[in-house]
């Protein structure tokens, strides 16, 4: 589960803006923010960007955990984007 709502909101950007900053359908945001599916981590990468905003903010909150915690879920998030371009390398050669 992602908490691209809460962060939007917290970011004051819409569902609109956020899909013509990083070039998708506002439908399919709106599917995003209200956890139906998930965007590709890479896509998570540019909304980070996109509203400045830690690339951790989007999958929990920051606020009340320990450094430990943090820098757990930091390796934890490499190894996703690792094998996500596993998985994108595999299916190209397809």
């Amino acid at each position: 589960m992602n908490r691209l709502a809460v962060v939007m909101k917290e970011s004051r950007i819409t569902n609109r803006a956020l899909a013509a900053a990083i070039g998708y359908e506002e439908a399919t945001v709106s599917k995003w923010v209200t956890n139906t599916v998930q965007p590709p981590l890479s896509t998570f990468f540019r909304i980070a960007l996109v509203i400045n905003r830690d690339l951790q903010d989007l999958f929990v909150s920051t606020k009340n955990i320990t450094p430990e915690e943090k820098e757990e879920l930091l390796q934890e998030l490499e190894i996703l984007a690792e094998q996500g371009k596993r998985t994108g390398k595999s299916k190209q050669k397809k």
